[in-house]
């Protein structure tokens, strides 16, 4: 019994001798896949444009009796051109806008105001100035703002002229067109530019005065002055620097013809005036002929 057995353990460990082992696959490991950064474009510099120039021409003087364009001039760089929109503003000494104006481009270079700079009669004293502002396409170099001292105005010398205790800052620009009378009783006509201011005196009844005495003395300027009449559009009663007056709007025809605003006023002594600003060819009085009337006084006004 004991001799089988171990003829039996002898044939399996003989068989298990002859057998190949087979081992259990092993696992393959998924490929991995590496991450690779993109490459950092290095940005190309953006090139800074060229500036343009901008220039602010000084004119000679300005004044009431010299008025001037706004002129400035906008210099693109040698290989660029330039657009710009711009606004000019004129301050006053103490800072104040006296006016503005919208630049337009002129030709290549310059930008010019529409309507001229014209200053009052009588300017308060001190530093004006002349500020641009602009949008333009490309930076600007170059002064924004001019300062500028206005132009003395010289006045004519009238008291041999005009009748006693009445006073009329006249600039010595304007012409005298017409000369009649004497200190009772004529008159005067001023001319300058598209504008003409006459003043008119004569003796005036010895009461206050009416509708009827003022037309008659503003018919009898008519007469005077040689001229074609007017058309009478509007008369009223107001005042004058306190005195009673009259005001009367008048068309004037001809080639040299325009509108009017006519004063008929009275003084203490009962002498009668008739001040007037015309414009001459053109559809608006000028400013400066307005400015000139409003300086007429007459004995004891302040």
């Amino acid at each position: 019994m004991l001799t089988r057995a171990i003829s039996f353990l002898s044939i399996i460990m003989w068989l298990t001798a002859c057998t190949t082992a087979t081992l259990a696959p092993t696992a393959t490991a998924e490929p991995t896949s590496t991450w690779t950064p993109a490459p950092t474009l290095t940005p190309s510099p953006t090139p800074t444009p060229l500036p343009a120039m901008l220039k602010l021409r000084s004119p000679a003087e300005v004044s009431a009796v010299n008025p001037v364009y706004v002129e400035v001039l906008l210099v693109p760089p040698a290989s660029g051109t330039v657009t710009a929109g711009m606004i000019a503003s004129v301050l006053t000494p103490d800072g104040k806008v006296y006016a503005r104006f919208n630049l337009r481009q002129q030709g290549e270079l310059r930008y010019m105001a529409e309507q001229p700079l014209m200053l009052p009669l009588d300017p308060p004293d001190g530093v004006w100035r002349l500020v641009v502002g602009l949008s333009a396409s490309r930076p600007i170099i170059g002064a924004q703002t001019l300062d500028f001292l206005p132009a003395p105005v010289a006045f004519q010398e009238l008291a041999d002229v005009l009748p006693a205790g009445v006073t009329l800052r006249l600039p010595q620009v304007f012409d005298e067109v017409l000369a009649q009378g004497n200190e009772r009783a004529g008159g005067r006509v001023w001319r300058y530019g598209k504008g003409e201011l006459a003043l008119w005196w004569a003796p005036g009844p010895t009461e206050e005065l009416l509708y009827d005495n003022a037309l008659v003395m503003l018919e009898a300027s008519h007469a005077a002055s040689g001229e074609e009449t007017p058309e009478l559009l509007a008369g009223e009663e107001t005042d004058w620097q306190g005195r009673a007056a009259f005001r009367f709007q008048e068309q004037w025809p001809g080639r040299e013809g325009g509108p009017a605003e006519t004063w008929v006023l009275q003084d203490d002594a009962h002498w009668l005036y008739v001040l007037r600003a015309r414009a001459c060819g053109v559809e608006e009085i000028p400013a400066l002929l307005a400015e000139v009337q409003a300086t007429f006084m007459l004995a004891g006004e302040w």
